[in-house]
């Protein structure tokens, strides 16, 4: 079981009806549902420096449930659940650095970026 994440930026944070739609074309692996950005690759560089990605010498001690997902338009995280909040923490602090949406779908919450004056 795993605590899912998604990142993407969008100057003009979405509606939850909105950011639940682009998670599930993100997810399908539809491509051109968000611009693609440069602050997905810093913050993708930024996750990794502090969290490796899966592999098979870190599977033990990973927080991932699997490999990141990560394209030019966004990162996906399927985080192991007994590390949930310790690193969708990190994570979220680390998307608001870099200027980008968040999207819970769990719990469907849609944290907004840094750009947006009207932050979660």
């Amino acid at each position: 079981m795993s605590f899912d994440l998604v990142f993407w930026h969008q100057r003009v944070a979405p509606t939850l009806g909105e950011a639940a739609q682009i998670y599930d074309q993100l997810t399908d692996g539809v491509t051109g549902t968000v611009k693609e950005s440069s602050a997905v690759d810093d913050f993708y560089r930024a996750v990794i420096s502090e969290f490796p990605d899966l592999s098979e010498e870190n599977m033990e001690e990973s927080p991932w449930a699997s490999p990141l997902y990560v394209t030019g338009e966004c990162v996906i995280a399927a985080i192991s659940w007994s590390r949930s909040s310790e690193v969708s923490s990190a994570l979220l602090g680390l998307a608001s650095t870099h200027g980008l949406t968040a999207y819970d779908p769990q719990d469907q919450v849609v944290y907004r970026n840094s750009e947006d004056s009207s932050n979660r």
